[in-house]
């Protein structure tokens, strides 16, 4: 099977908002699984756990600085 790999850049207003996005599948992924695992939620869920993981792991680059500081 074939897989790819996706690098993408954000801004910190996006990390924010992409990790909360992350948290609320999560918690939604467990709200649909109280009875016990089931597809599609399952799998997204670990997804969104591993890319949360990486989130909280990434190393953030400075892209500007302030001018203000001479």
């Amino acid at each position: 099977m074939t897989t790819y790999s996706h690098t993408i850049t954000l801004d910190d207003s996006q990390r924010s908002a992409l990790e909360a996005a992350l948290i609320l599948m999560i918690k939604h992924c467990d709200e649909q699984m109280k009875d016990g695992p089931k597809a599609p939620y399952w799998s997204q869920k670990k997804c969104c756990q591993e890319m949360w993981s990486d989130l909280m792991l990434s190393v953030p680059q400075m892209t500007s600085t302030s001018s203000f500081c001479r």
